[in-house]
């Protein structure tokens, strides 16, 4: 019983370091943008599209002449909007909200009884372990 906790646990590393390692590999500076970068390219009309996330703190935007979406992170959302009124009323600049994930909604409702379960487990597994012993 105690190799396979070990041998779950051991996974769950090699997992958790493949992952990071995956992200920090597929993390690409053609698709990224600085918001000041952003806002220059607002300035400039370049921009044709923006897609804001659930949350207001990343977009995605699409240039003219450019197939290739960008990453941005927006500092504020307030004043972000403030600044994009009058280009949204004009209509230079299409905007939309990117709706959260269903997936994502339900992964954070569990996720807290998901980590209890798994302690409860282990606790459960270690003390069934430490009686067997005796």
């Amino acid at each position: 019983m105690k190799n396979s906790i070990k041998t779950l646990a051991m996974w769950l590393i090699i997992g958790i370091i493949f992952i990071v390692l995956l992200t920090s590999i597929l993390d690409n500076s053609d698709t990224k943008m600085t918001y000041a970068e952003l806002i220059n390219k607002i300035e400039t009309s370049e921009v044709t599209a923006i897609e804001m996330a659930y949350d207001g703190k990343t977009a995605n935007v699409t240039l003219k002449n450019s197939t290739i979406e960008k990453e941005v992170n927006i500092p504020s959302t307030e004043s972000f909007m403030d600044y994009i009124t009058d280009y949204l009323k004009s209509g230079t600049i299409d905007l939309k909200e990117k709706s959260q994930s269903i997936l994502i909604t339900i992964l954070e409702i569990l996720s807290p009884f998901g980590l209890l379960i798994i302690a409860l487990i282990f606790w459960f597994l270690t003390m069934n372990s430490s009686a067997s012993r005796k």
